[in-house]
């Protein structure tokens, strides 16, 4: 008998091919139809009318109104400026002799603290009973010598009287040379307590100890003069300026941190020793910066920076700059500005009152 493959055209084949045609376009349409119907992640913001920040910074007056403001513009120029760079610093108290301190003889020269010049308010009062005991040893001493010397005279008259032997002025001048050996001593000692405490803390001189990345000593100019202010400052005010003191570089075991100290000047007592400062130190070498006077700049309520930009004729833009350094009456500074850009120099607040809705 012989096996006969069936027709695959026949009748009976396309009705059992049917079925499984049916299943597989039902499956392809489910498919279709949860990838369509799965819903979308809204977006994780929305902002439908996005205004860039110049447009609401923009002033537009009549020519009788500028003419009456009074303003004036100067063109933004790029310049040669010193590199410099800002960093948290700390006032010390110098514990060393300055007689603009009002410090004794008896601590005359340079102390210890010439090396380890940072002390903690704990650390002072210790110094502080330290330097009252070593004056206590001082003023024994003295009495010390003077009764030498008292007995070395006596015995010397009695020697020329004949009622006392030379040996007994002999043991006298030893008295007398271990006596101001004695008073040397104690002085020495008082010397490397540096100047009293509080006569220092009143006095008109400060330290400054600057904490830098030791990878950064490579640009700092160590022998250029800083710049010191009062956290906060946003002008040329209460700038103090700095010589660098030589002392050795310190830093904090298994720091990358080194100190730098600077000395300088602090009449009326307007920095304090403890307050925390922002040190200005200049780096080696020349960078080009936009430098414009420093009277074109305006600050806001958050301490932000900025300038007018005459942008159209009457028109002007205000635009945030970053303050780079300041010298004298000229900043340097970075920001959206270019150079030739007019810049407004004389006028500013009255546009900045004009601006905010507080002036006519």
């Amino acid at each position: 008998m012989t096996n006969q493959m069936p027709d695959s055209n026949c009748s009976c084949c396309r009705l059992l091919r049917l079925p499984l045609l049916l299943v597989s376009l039902i499956v392809v349409v489910g498919c279709n139809r949860s990838e369509s119907s799965a819903p979308k992640n809204p977006a994780p913001a929305k902002v439908p009318n996005p205004v860039k920040e110049e447009t609401l910074a923009a002033v537009t007056l009549t020519p009788e109104a500028e003419a009456r403001l009074g303003i004036t513009t100067v063109p933004a120029a790029l310049k040669p400026v010193a590199r410099s760079r800002s960093y948290g610093a700390e006032v010390l108290v110098p514990l060393r002799h300055d007689r603009t301190n009002g410090a004794n003889s008896s601590a005359g020269g340079e102390s210890i603290f010439s090396l380890f010049p940072a002390l903690t308010p704990t650390e002072m009062i210790k110094v502080s009973e330290m330097q009252v005991e070593a004056d206590g040893q001082i003023a024994a001493a003295e009495v010390q010598s003077e009764a030498a010397q008292i007995s070395l005279r006596r015995a010397q008259s009695l020697l020329a009287e004949k009622a006392a032997s030379a040996r007994a002025v002999d043991d006298a001048k030893a008295h007398v040379a271990l006596a101001e050996a004695a008073m040397k001593t104690a002085q020495k000692r008082r010397q490397l307590l540096g100047a009293p405490i509080f006569q220092a803390v009143q006095g008109r001189t400060i330290w400054v100890r600057v904490p830098v990345y030791a990878g950064s000593m490579q640009e700092i100019d160590s022998a250029a003069p800083a710049r010191i202010r009062s956290l906060g400052t946003t002008t040329n005010q209460s700038i103090i300026t700095a010589k660098p003191l030589a002392l050795p570089i310190s830093s904090s075991g298994g720091s990358a941190m080194v100190d730098l100290f600077y000395e300088a000047e602090n009449p009326g007592n307007s920095i304090r020793p403890g307050q925390r400062v922002t040190a200005e130190i200049p780096l080696r070498g020349q960078e080009q910066s936009l430098v414009l006077p420093a009277s074109v700049l305006i600050y806001d309520m958050h301490g932000g920076t900025w300038v007018y930009e005459k942008t159209a004729p009457h028109g002007f833009t205000r635009r945030r700059v970053q303050v780079r350094s300041m010298q004298g009456d000229q900043v340097a500074v970075d920001g959206s500005v270019r150079p030739g850009a007019e810049i407004v120099t004389a006028g500013v607040a009255e546009l900045f009152g004009t601006e905010m809705g507080f002036a006519k």
